[in-house]
């Protein structure tokens, strides 16, 4: 039987949570570690150039209850950290004057966290578990991947690239892999905060590594398409047919090559836009190849069955290949396939699609 929380209760704790996470400028790491003597003493820190220091420290309350408040805001999002001597230490984020909730153990105080309070804490805690819990050095790195190139805050995707296992780093810029992924990182805060210091970082080290790696680096540094004809990808629809991009290459035709995801926000008003380009040209020869990128093949599913261009489904066992192969850095993007078979523009704000296609008819 469900419990129903009355009204006045409800309200009452949403005006101590307010309370207790917006009544001062600064940003605010909250939690509670269980096990924790009272007067246990946590370091704060901040990093600066890859090197952390003690910012402040704070102390453990009955119960292990503890309540850090910064005295400024975040200017940028950042990564900080909350160290407890001789245990180690669990990696956070702040934006503005954010209020994020940390719940761990004295006895595992790394392994056991949980991050909580805002979508970015979350996602950087989903991280840790991730590489807490997966042992193959291949499976994490395609699960971390997975994670960097769909990544639309930019600090998650910071944070996951510079992760280590050991000594080892998961992502080497100086290997083909590893660069391709800072690629991405780099991609998310050039989309959606290009003035964000935290994307130069990752710009220089991604072509850092493509000197490393013997490649040519661009006179402009500006990260390209990786090549000029478009690449083939074959993934299966909700019926289990098979289905590539060359299928829909031909002499006269357009093609768009949409990566998506139905579970996110944006996909109803993005293939709103697809679908009245569809209308319009697809008698013209206008084709559209989407691949979605959705944890859930049920819901997959279920969100394709109306539509009437070809739909295919990039599971978790694909791993991120489609994504690194276009250079993908954030969803949704559009690639679009000029009547000459090769890639004639990338799309990252779908408004400007109906302008772009529209030119090729």
């Amino acid at each position: 039987m469900k419990t129903v929380k009355t009204l006045p209760s409800a309200l009452l704790a949403a005006a101590a949570l307010f309370a207790a996470c917006d009544s001062h400028n600064g940003w605010n790491l909250k939690g509670n570690i269980d096990g924790a003597e009272s007067g246990t003493k946590l370091a704060i820190e901040a990093c600066n150039a890859g090197n952390w220091y003690v910012l402040d420290s704070v102390a453990t309350g009955k119960n292990g209850a503890f309540d850090y408040r910064a005295a400024e805001p975040a200017q940028w999002a950042e990564i900080m950290r909350v160290t407890l001597p001789g245990k180690g230490s669990v990696y956070f984020p702040v934006e503005g004057n954010d209020c994020v909730t940390l719940n761990t153990t004295a006895g595992a105080f790394s392994s056991d966290a949980r991050l909580s309070g805002t979508a970015m804490a979350s996602a950087v805690s989903a991280v840790d578990s991730i590489v807490f819990s997966t042992d193959n050095l291949d499976a994490l790195r395609q699960s971390l991947g997975g994670i960097i190139v769909t990544d639309t805050t930019g600090i998650v995707a910071y944070y996951a690239v510079g992760k280590s296992v050991g000594n080892q780093l998961i992502f080497n810029p100086q290997e083909s892999f590893g660069n391709r992924i800072y690629g991405a990182a780099a991609q998310v805060y050039e989309h959606y905060k290009p003035e964000d210091p935290h994307g130069q970082v990752l710009k220089s080290t991604f072509f850092a590594g493509r000197q490393a790696l013997g490649k040519s680096v661009p006179q402009q540094q500006t990260i390209e398409l990786p090549a000029q004809g478009y690449i083939d990808i074959a993934r299966y629809d909700a019926k289990g047919t098979e289905h590539k991009i060359s299928d829909l290459v031909k002499p006269g035709n357009v093609v768009l090559v949409s990566f998506t995801g139905y579970d996110q926000e944006f996909s109803p008003s993005y293939n709103k836009i697809l679908n009245d380009l569809y209308t319009l040209y697809h008698s013209n020869g206008l084709e559209i190849y989407q691949i979605a990128f959705d944890n859930s093949e049920v819901e997959w599913k279920e969100a394709s069955r109306t539509l009437p261009w070809i739909t295919v489904w990039n599971s978790p066992q694909d791993g991120t290949e489609a994504l690194i192969a276009y250079n993908v850095g954030s969803i949704p993007m559009t690639f679009i396939i000029g009547k000459s078979g090769e890639i004639e523009q990338r799309i990252v704000d779908p408004t400007q699609l109906p302008a772009a296609v529209s030119k090729l008819f």
